[in-house]
């Protein structure tokens, strides 16, 4: 199960090579290639999803606004530090919006209960 900790673990690792320009580093793409695969799995873990395809996000319940725009632009530049940033403001609203759908199925499961 993937937490907010588990970004914040990569990010910890990540923010010393931005502030030393060193993105282009080997250790750096690393980082950021297991970055961008955690956020493709917690896109998978909170849509319930077996496989992230980008033609079927019309059908996943917490997808962010200009979605598609946004993964272009992340896979695009990667390893640059406009990407790395996309990238975390793309975790940070998938928890907010993933908070606020576990909420929503939470008072829609009382409410068939309570019926």
């Amino acid at each position: 199960m993937i937490e907010k900790n588990d970004f914040i673990i990569l990010e910890e690792q990540i923010e010393p090579l931005v502030k030393n320009k060193q993105l282009k580093s080997n250790e750096a793409h690393e980082l950021l290639d297991q970055y961008y695969a955690l956020i493709i799995a917690y896109i998978e873990q909170i849509n319930q999803i077996d496989k992230f395809e980008i033609k079927g996000i019309h059908d996943y319940p917490v997808i962010p606004m200009n979605f598609e725009e946004r993964y272009q632009y992340i896979n695009d530049r990667i390893y640059h530090f406009m990407g790395y940033r996309q990238m975390v403001t793309l975790k940070d609203e998938l928890i907010k919006m993933n908070a606020r759908h576990q909420l929503k199925l939470k008072r829609e499961a009382r409410l068939k209960e309570d019926k």
